[in-house]
């Protein structure tokens, strides 16, 4: 009878201990994901975008002047801001404007799939 009784709390504790294994693995995965989520938002590791192309435009270098008030009168102020590629792209049913460099801007067609790296 001493042995049904100790079979049956060593069988008792071999359950307990499974439980609170899976009951530890079920928290360290539901804490790990966020954190490693936040983690990877934070260094910028983050998995690319898998967005489709809907319109994609140019936009010209811009030259432009302004003046500023010196102490022998006006000086002229050049700037320049070099053309811009950008795409608008569709990713779960939210629309975002992409800056891209030329090659790409080149290679994107309209209704295509463009993967968008963020930083």
């Amino acid at each position: 009878m001493k042995t049904s009784s100790s079979a049956r709390v060593s069988a008792s504790l071999k359950g307990l201990a499974t439980q609170a294994a899976l009951l530890s693995a079920a928290l360290r995965a539901s804490l790990l994901a966020p954190v490693s989520q936040t983690w990877r938002t934070l260094t910028g590791q983050q998995a690319p975008l898998a967005a489709r192309v809907i319109r994609r435009y140019a936009l010209p270098s811009t030259r432009t002047f302004s003046v500023a008030e010196g102490f022998f009168g006006f000086i002229p102020i050049e700037s320049f801001e070099s053309e811009r590629y950008v795409l608008e792209v569709m990713h779960a049913g939210r629309c975002y404007q992409v800056e891209v460099p030329l090659h790409v801007y080149q290679q994107a067609a309209i209704g295509g799939h463009i993967d968008i790296h963020t930083h």
